[in-house]
């Protein structure tokens, strides 16, 4: 996957599937110098005995268990930093007695100690790092330390757009729907100057990958220079999320459910007023809501539309695959994204999706593999809705494309961009910036 020309790359994480994926591509590249992150799952003895153990074992599958590294090499190179307050910013956001404020506030505390562990770690390991690739907040120490011992090329992942702009989304989301606010908290409880500090790691990279133009887009009308940014589409596990077999028989009549999937943070970054109230007007008597993954601050702004939908918890990427194949669309109304792994992780299985253009848009072609929505319209929501409902053809049809568009997508079509991006022409580094992937 790599070549000859791939420079030896530190690698620092939070815990973004995408720098899993690069990781795993520079091992293959044997030009992996270290890849430091918070806890992983290296398979060590306790964590097999852990895994194995009744209850105690599914908790920790579902939860720090997915932070699996299967290849033994990566795991060997993976250096981790921050583990403890990792852990309990875990279990604080778990602590439902506690009010919302309290638990986002002390969790952010603890996510702060992890940020200063990964990023004090990311320092020990410049020494033989020509290249180094941090995840957005955590990168700044790495690329001081690097600048400062002479030229590396220093390339930042934001997985989301420009926080100045999600922060002006932000605001303007608390007024038209004042009721949600406590479900987007942001930098408002982090330390001074934090912003700040993602302007400077912007400021000092060579190239910002992003996964979507909507992304890349934000930070341009920041006034950065749309030569250093990188556009490299994230991948899709296409072992796991695809569709039913051709044998499985499809529904046979429209008097039955016709099922709806969420699959995300429930927060009103991914618009969820506007998710609940389009679902409303279309809702009928043989439809039904889904939304997998945890309330983000409190669920008080549900529970007004509690009889809507059910609600599970965060799922096993098994488990929500096998929930996208037993459903019939798939929503994401979103305000803010960087590329939703969802989105394709639910084109994968063969379902149409409802998005805006707002980080699917590269993804979905409108009317083709599903519908994009203007952003805030529930009754644009409820029209795409109600087609779907009443077209089992167009469903199947639409299902049949997403799957196949899907399948565009892979891990390793993402790895082999994303490694050029590391490694610049001659030309491209001669203009201090990077060709385009």
């Amino acid at each position: 996957m790599g070549n000859a020309s791939t420079p030896r790359t530190l690698v620092v994480n939070f815990n973004s599937p995408e720098l899993n994926q690069l990781a795993l591509a520079l091992v293959n590249a044997q030009a992996l110098t270290a890849y430091v992150r918070p806890y992983a799952n290296k398979s060590r003895l306790w964590e097999r005995t852990l895994s194995e153990l009744p209850l105690l074992g599914d908790v920790y599958d579902a939860t720090f268990g997915r932070r699996r590294l299967d290849d033994p090499r990566l795991a060997g190179l993976t250096r981790e930093a921050g583990v403890l307050p990792d852990l309990l910013a875990a279990a604080v956001g778990r602590l439902k007695l506690l009010p919302a404020g309290t638990r986002h506030r002390w969790a952010n505390q603890l996510y702060m100690s992890v940020r200063e562990g990964v990023a004090g770690e990311a320092c020990r390991h410049l020494a033989d790092a020509a290249c180094v690739v941090g995840y957005e907040g955590f990168a700044l120490p790495a690329f001081e330390a690097a600048r400062a011992r002479g030229e590396r090329r220093l390339v930042l992942n934001y997985p989301v757009a420009h926080h100045r702009h999600r922060r002006r989304m932000r605001l303007e989301e608390n007024e038209r729907e004042p009721e949600f606010a406590v479900t987007w908290p942001d930098f408002d409880d982090w330390p001074a100057g934090h912003e700040e500090r993602l302007d400077e790691e912007i400021r000092l990279a060579d190239a910002v990958l992003v996964g979507s133009t909507y992304a890349a887009d934000s930070f341009v009308a920041e006034g950065i220079e749309r030569s250093k940014m990188q556009v490299v589409p994230y991948g899709v596990d296409l072992q796991t999320f695809r569709p039913s077999p051709p044998e499985s028989a499809p529904r046979a009549d429209a008097s039955e459910q016709f099922r709806v999937i969420y699959a995300g943070q429930l927060t009103q970054r991914k618009g969820l007023s506007y998710l609940l109230r389009g679902y409303q007007k279309f809702a009928h008597a043989n439809s039904q809501l889904t939304l997998v993954g945890s309330i983000v601050g409190s669920d008080a702004p549900l529970r007004p539309f509690a009889d809507l939908f059910e609600h599970v918890a965060h799922q096993t990427r098994a488990a929500l695959a096998q929930r996208y194949r037993a459903s019939d669309v798939f929503v994401l109304p979103t305000l803010v994204e960087g590329m939703p792994l969802v989105v394709l992780e639910a084109m994968a299985c063969g379902l149409p999706v409802i998005v805006t253009g707002n980080g699917p848009g590269d993804l979905v072609r409108d009317g083709v593999d599903g519908f994009v929505i203007p952003e805030r319209d529930p009754h644009a929501l409820a029209d795409r809705l109600e087609r779907l409902y009443r077209d089992r053809h167009l469903r199947r049809l639409m299902g049949h494309r997403a799957a196949a568009r899907a399948r565009t997508y892979s891990w390793d079509a993402y790895a082999s961009k994303a490694l050029r991006v590391l490694s610049p022409s001659p030309a491209a580094a001669a203009r201090s910036g990077f060709p385009a992937v």
